[in-house]
């Protein structure tokens, strides 16, 4: 299983995740679990896909991290996570 990170302005957040549910609906992608974590003016969406392949289509279509099957679920690592997504943007 493979995890892919996105951060999503919090302004944004309703339109993306729109733009997300019709990009996985028409790739007929089904991922395995959505998790969201508020990172100040931001929501980090960690989708787990039960492929590699599709994680990696996810990553590139919406400047996610891909990242292997487990989160990290201390406050730091989050951190750590979201400075990442921050780096991988840029």
């Amino acid at each position: 299983m493979r995890s892919v990170t996105v951060r999503i302005c919090a302004a944004e957040f309703s339109s993306t995740m729109t733009a997300i549910a019709e990009w996985l609906d028409g790739n007929r992608y089904t991922p395995t679990r959505y998790k969201y974590d508020h990172d100040q003016d931001a929501v980090l969406v960690t989708v787990d896909f039960p492929s590699v392949a599709a994680a990696k289509a996810f990553a590139m279509r919406f400047d996610g991290v891909d990242w292997f099957s487990l989160q990290p679920t201390s406050s730091d690592s989050r951190r750590q996570l979201a400075a990442e997504a921050v780096r991988h943007r840029r």
